[in-house]
């Protein structure tokens, strides 16, 4: 079976997202989490989290259902 490699566009988009989401959480814990409470920050920081998992998904997606089982 001959495994295909994925374009490394999708790999460089991932490590961006991963980065950014990183750069995100920085910069909300460093400017914007004294205004909101305990459960509003815990509830921003899982949205992001669900966030930039659906778009890792819809990225790989397409990819993996190229891919034979």
């Amino acid at each position: 079976m001959s495994k295909v490699k994925p374009e490394m566009k999708r790999i460089y988009a991932t490590i961006a997202l991963g980065l950014g989401w990183l750069l995100f959480i920085a910069l909300w814990l460093f400017y914007l989490v004294a205004q909101y409470s305990i459960l509003q920050n815990i509830a921003i920081f899982i949205i992001s989290i669900v966030i930039v998992a659906a778009i890792a998904v819809a990225l790989w997606v397409p990819w993996a259902m190229k891919q034979a089982v």
